[in-house]
């Protein structure tokens, strides 16, 4: 096929898409000023969710032609409330975080996530260790990149707190654990909607195929979410940081302050009076949270991927309960305080969850029917393109709608249908689980969750900052130089040479060479840490650092 009759193949591709898809709308250029605006303000004036305010606000602006009481109603109306289904998905989603807070704070105030604590830093614990308990944690929940965000960095903030770890290092431990991991799993709730997107995609191409089966195909072709892992785990294991993460790690060494002076960091909730009588029972700690981590298996187990959501916001609401009942029932300490520290804990979660209705609401004014950004995205990338480059073009695409939306499943809905035919309209007569084809598919699911991770309106991104503690931006900064290292990585070892007929299984052993080389010749180890694997390791005593 000539390279001419690539941009009719686009329009074709809309048409054949528009089951699955609108219309294809845009606004052209404008398009993308509000989450430019958004990304650009919140780095410069460090105010993420004024930031975003200004973009939602803008994107009314335009969506609506300058009328700005058409504007004001839709603002309301669609944006930040949504239409009913977003409405439920969103209601459940904010329920679950706050609910999931009072349990945090129940179990810090009445001590028992002290006596934890205190069981896993024994003597010879070290940096090294803790952040090698964080990344395992972040493996063990890989059912649901919410649910493994929250309970991971809620859990371990008050133990990497404590051994001096920074929660700029924390929340990328467990940011970049969550998505890739939950995308990678064989059961996930991200699962069902990536294996529903590649059947439709297909039947509309006339192929009759197993999904589930070409969805298991592609995770050796998902180069970023593998390589991001081995990336992770190498930094945890040496120790071994560079860029921006090593200034933030050599600050919590060398000062004890864990957070950046002056940063806007959600307090921890661990932060208490010391005059509260409390009797630290490890079981009150160990109660709830194993309520809510057996509730998430099991209710996902009984009830399957599709109702996540109830099964996330029920799950929450036994912990809460249970973590009330034990603190009673152990006569911990008063029914005042257990009253106290659920209210605080339920409360530490208002910011994050306003810059997530905030982050929710820029991408609904992105979306399809009303800017049309990642369209716009599409079609102008999206012309002349030889098969051979359809991965990495992909990818980079990919990360590129996910980074101005903020949204990983956004950016699958689009763009799986529209790579996926071009790449077998342009081959010619190619079969489903041709490498180019696999290589397409796990470039656009993989560079989503790049653009994700590097995106300031991401909600998962916001959510990490909240559950570590973390000033949002700082943990952006730090993450950013980590996903682009492992992403030019994915590139040029995987999604460029998979093009171009180099078998998988060659890519794939030289990109985890890579992730594993990259921190290890550009890391240092911070001066009075924890050293590499293969040297001394100084471990840090005393008193709990400032926060």
């Amino acid at each position: 096929m000539s390279a001419e009759t690539v941009p009719l193949l686009l329009a074709e591709t809309a048409a054949v898409a528009e089951p699955q898809l609108d219309v294809v709308k845009h606004l052209g250029v404008w398009s993308l000023l509000p989450p430019l605006l958004a990304i650009g303000m919140a780095v410069l004036f460090r105010r993420v969710a004024l930031a975003l305010l200004i973009g939602v606000v803008t994107g009314s602006l335009l969506v609506a032609r300058g009328d700005v009481t058409e504007a004001t109603v839709a603002l309301f109306r669609d944006y930040l409330v949504g239409d009913s289904d977003n409405f439920r998905e969103h209601a459940v989603i904010l329920l679950f975080t706050t609910l999931l807070g009072t349990t945090i704070g129940v179990i810090t105030r009445n001590g028992s996530m002290q006596a934890v604590i205190s069981r896993l830093i024994r003597p010879g614990r070290d940096r090294r260790h803790g952040q090698q308990l964080t990344c395992g944690l972040g493996l063990a929940i890989f059912f649901d990149d919410y649910a493994n965000t929250l309970v991971v960095g809620t859990s371990m903030r008050p133990i990497t707190d404590r051994l001096r770890i920074s929660r700029e290092k924390l929340a990328f431990l467990i940011d970049s654990t969550a998505a890739p991991v939950a995308g990678l799993a064989m059961i996930s709730t991200w699962v069902g909607y990536e294996v529903n997107l590649i059947g439709d995609v297909f039947s509309k191409l006339g192929q009759d195929v197993d999904a589930y089966g070409l969805f298991l195909q592609t995770i050796p072709y998902r180069f970023y979410s593998v390589l991001l892992l081995v990336f992770v785990w190498t930094v945890a294991r040496t120790g071994r940081d560079f860029g921006p993460m090593a200034v933030a790690e050599q600050r919590a060494v060398s000062t004890g302050e864990v957070v950046r002076t002056g940063s806007s960091a959600p307090p921890a909730m661990d932060e208490i009076p010391g005059d509260i009588h409390r009797r630290g029972l490890i079981i009150n700690a160990v109660v709830p949270l194993a309520s809510l981590v057996g509730g998430l298996v099991g209710g996902l187990a009984i009830l399957g991927s599709d109702a996540v959501l109830w099964v996330m916001l029920w799950a929450s609401l036994l912990a809460s309960l249970s973590s009330l009942l034990m603190t009673w029932g152990t006569g911990a300490i008063s029914f005042r305080q257990s009253l106290v520290g659920w209210v605080r804990g339920g409360g530490s979660m208002f910011q994050a969850l306003w810059v997530l209705v905030l982050a929710w609401g820029l991408g609904a004014v992105c979306d399809q029917g009303a800017l049309g950004t990642a369209d716009y995205l599409v079609e102008v990338t999206g012309r002349q393109l030889p098969p051979e480059w359809m991965p990495a073009i992909s990818f980079v695409l990919a990360a590129a709608i996910a980074l101005a939306t903020g949204s990983s499943f956004s950016t699958m809905a689009l763009l799986i249908p529209v790579s996926v035919r071009i790449a077998w309209e342009l081959m010619g007569t190619p079969v489903p689980d041709d490498p180019i084809l696999l290589g397409t598919l796990g470039a656009v699911l993989a560079g989503a969750i790049f653009g994700d991770h590097c995106s300031p309106i991401s909600d998962t991104t916001v959510l990490s900052s909240a559950a570590a503690g973390c000033d949002h931006l700082d943990h952006v900064g730090t993450q950013a130089p980590y996903a682009f290292a492992v992403a030019v990585a994915s590139l040029l070892v995987g999604y460029i040479p998979i093009g171009w007929g180099v078998p998988v299984w060659l890519c794939l052993p030289a990109g985890v060479a890579v992730a594993v080389a990259v921190p290890r010749l550009l890391g240092r180890v911070p001066i009075g840490g924890a050293g590499d694997a293969s040297g001394d390791e100084a471990v840090i005593s005393g008193p709990a650092p400032e926060v």
